[in-house]
């Protein structure tokens, strides 16, 4: 019995998927979305310009640990705070804001997949239903920062509205003048990605089976690097969007994330995919 159940047990290692959450490999599932992305990959003709690079930026959706609120701002518009290098945030809608987020302790949800760890508003002004919605977030733990409302939108909710911003912001997560940063210490999130190779670039795109990690190279600078991402449990792999290519890359599953080295050249972008379930603990390529 012990020869038959092996290979699924094994199966059941812990991987990180845009937060500091751990979750089973399913080690043939990762293998097919493997197999299905490589196979895109590398249909995609030579002969459009970043053409591979755009059809993975396509692929699954974009891990950010902040949500910005900025009610009816046009993002261009907005003046948003920094943002912690490791980390990345994206906009969040009114309509989805009221009809998709959820909060399970710290963790934000969204309907079509999207998970994050802290809301900030960047505006004072709201309406009545959007506060209660806030309220209703922070009742259930969600860490709320930004900026305290002081307009309600509707004249006669004024009174209530008032009176539900008083009581949200008397509780220890929901926290007015305080850095993205220091929101994300108090929620425990560990970088999505850690180097001290300056002046790179890093988006993350998250799948059910699998990780998307872009680097882009804007400086002159060339040579190997060390990344750390948050990531345990697969393989990764450098895809090349200039020639299609698919390499194996060392890399080392430590307590908090992945180590990873790879090659990097001026003006250039690479991809480090973590697909498959990673068999061995570390890899090491020589070169």
């Amino acid at each position: 019995m012990r020869k038959v159940y092996l290979p699924v047990l094994t199966a059941l290692i812990l991987t990180s998927c845009g937060g500091n959450r751990y979750d089973f490999v399913d080690v043939a599932s990762s293998q097919r979305t493997e197999e299905a992305l490589s196979e895109g990959f590398r249909e995609v003709p030579d002969s459009l310009p970043g053409g591979r690079s755009a059809w993975l930026l396509s692929q699954g959706i974009q891990v950010a640990d902040v949500l910005l609120y900025a009610g009816d701002v046009p993002e261009e518009d907005v003046v948003v705070p920094e943002i912690p290098y490791g980390y990345d945030a994206s906009f969040i809608s009114s309509d989805e804001l009221l009809n998709s987020l959820s909060a399970r302790g710290t963790r934000l949800y969204t309907d079509n997949g999207r998970n994050a760890r802290v809301l900030m508003l960047l505006d004072e002004t709201l309406s009545l239903e959007v506060l209660n919605k806030i309220a209703s977030l922070a009742d259930s733990g969600a860490i709320i920062g930004g900026v305290k409302p002081t307009a309600c939108v509707n004249r006669e909710d004024s009174l209530v509205f008032r009176r539900t911003v008083e009581r949200v912001w008397t509780g220890g997560n929901v926290m007015s003048g305080k850095t993205i940063l220091s929101l994300l210490k108090a929620a425990n999130v560990l970088k999505d990605e850690k180097t001290r190779t300056d002046g790179l670039v890093f988006s993350h795109r998250h799948l059910p089976d699998a990780e998307i990690y872009s680097i882009s190279n804007p400086t002159d600078r060339s040579g190997r690097i060390r990344v750390k991402f948050r990531v345990r449990g697969r393989r990764p792999m450098l895809w090349n969007p200039d020639t299609g290519d698919i390499t194996p890359v060392s890399y080392n599953i430590k307590k908090k994330g992945t180590r990873v080295k790879f090659q990097i050249v001026p003006q250039d972008e690479v991809f480090i995919v973590f697909g498959s379930y990673a068999d061995h603990k570390k890899m090491k390529i020589k070169k």
